[in-house]
């Protein structure tokens, strides 16, 4: 069935690169749509079982206009899985896969019908065999393709020779931005009331959407250098964004008083450093107003090297769990003048370096620092929404890597809305925009056999 790009699509994309119809292999005749009608896809589709909610998509499944070639690389990247059929040596199924491993490390699953043999390049490449004749082996593929996929998802190592062979790279891509903020609920197994969520897109639309108090975020954490220095308002970081937002501005833009970066000068009272790890608090300047932020956190995640740049901080979840005892501590002092506690923090993630291990690596010790935090003083802390916020696909996909390999669960939106009897506020916030779940910029229109 024609596959229609919807905005209440939710989850990971398995993108299905194979050749198209009845091909002729060594005399023998394969159906390829048989093939992803019965093994791929109810494979894809079966690891909702596991909590792992991920759609299956091939290019013909398309249905919009435009230049198909376009469209396909945009899926070959933007993919968390791409499972590749590399039976009867079709070139354009290699051409697809050299694609697939260089734009992307990980979570490339091979599979090819029974005898076929591996070019030499790919020779070493762990590869599933079915044979779609044989009941039997048709769900013994099915089983290890889920099976590869979980395994994939759920680990940092790299399955691609083109990111093996070059430590360090990276891709970037236009595609990565969120073009809408949406949010992505986990609870904590022994944290009853609190959650930790993701939030996609822009920092600057945080908390400018949101239907209800609940969506709204107290505190906003602002990764610094040990020198408590803030980033240069062009920047492109949340530090910079953080200062330019929180600054007040005349009627063009143009900075007045650096409100946020001035106080954090003078909360460092002279000394030229701080401990790695540590937090500083600070007001939220004109952030407040715009906002509703309540109060800056800059956490001392990386310190520079003269003519060497900056460098992650060794533990740098230590700051997460720093932010979040320094949110209690002062939520008890304002319970005590009367006033309300900090409910909710969001981080960006922190000291995040290059290649996709690093970053889901740093996902994890952060998420886990959040989880043990909540966990461990449940009946003590008055936070009750610990944030990560994910400006990028790549960011998310980290994330939710983590999170799945943390067994914290997402929380079931739907059934939430369906016990209360209508979807209130915080249902209509979890809604994807189109533009959060489309990909912009790239026209496709369904292929036919053509060129497969």
């Amino acid at each position: 069935m024609p596959y229609e790009q919807r905005s209440e699509d939710t989850g990971r994309l398995c993108f299905v690169i194979m050749p198209f119809g009845e091909k002729d292999d060594h005399g023998k005749l394969i159906d390829f749509d048989a093939v992803y009608r019965q093994i791929i896809k109810p494979a894809v589709d079966s690891l909702a079982q596991e909590r792992i909610r991920i759609r299956c998509l091939r290019c013909d499944e398309v249905e919009k206009a435009g230049l198909i070639h376009e469209r396909m690389i945009n899926f070959i990247l933007d993919a968390e899985v791409a499972v590749v059929d590399i039976s009867t040596a079709n070139p354009n199924v290699y051409y697809e896969l050299g694609v697939r491993h260089a734009l992307r490390d990980r979570v490339t699953v091979l599979i090819r019908r029974e005898g076929t043999r591996n070019p030499f390049n790919i020779a070493g490449m762990n590869t599933i065999d079915y044979d779609d004749s044989d009941t039997e082996k048709i769900a013994q593929a099915q089983s290890l393709i889920r099976s590869f996929i979980r395994n994939g998802l759920l680990s940092s190592t790299r399955d691609s020779l083109v990111h093996a062979a070059v430590p360090g790279l990276e891709v970037s891509s236009r595609l990565g931005a969120f073009a809408a903020s949406r949010i992505h609920r986990h609870a904590p197994a022994n944290a009853p009331g609190r959650e930790i969520r993701l939030i996609t897109g822009n920092l600057r639309h945080v908390n400018l959407g949101s239907g209800s108090a609940d969506d709204q975020i107290d505190i906003w954490v602002s990764s610094e250098n040990i020198n408590m220095q803030m980033a240069r308002v062009f920047d492109a970081s949340v530090s910079a964004l953080i200062r330019y937002l929180g600054a007040r501005r005349d009627d063009v833009g143009d900075i007045v008083e650096d409100t946020i970066a001035d106080e954090l000068r003078a909360r460092m009272r002279g000394r030229q450093q701080v401990n790695p790890g540590m937090v500083v608090s600070t007001g939220s300047g004109a952030l407040a107003e715009s906002h509703h932020v309540r109060r800056i956190f800059h956490v001392a995640s990386v310190y520079g090297v003269i003519g060497g740049g900056y460098h992650p901080i060794a533990q740098v979840e230590q700051c997460v769990t720093a932010a979040l005892v320094q949110a209690d501590r002062e939520s008890a002092r304002l319970e005590k003048a009367g006033e309300a506690p900090y409910r909710s923090i969001l981080f960006p993630l922190l000291a995040t370096g290059s290649g996709s291990a690093s970053l889901v690596d740093n996902a994890r010790k952060q998420l886990e620092a959040a989880r043990n935090y909540l966990e461990a003083r449940a009946a003590a802390t008055r936070l009750e929404r610990v944030c990560f916020l994910a400006p990028t696909k790549r960011h998310l996909s980290a994330l939710q890597v983590a999170l799945a390999e943390l067994g914290i669960a997402e929380v079931d939106t739907a059934a939430v809305a369906g016990a209360a009897g209508q979807e209130g506020p915080a249902g209509q916030s979890d809604r994807a925009s189109a533009a959060d779940c489309g990909h912009a910029g790239a026209p496709v229109h369904a292929v036919a056999d053509g060129g497969r």
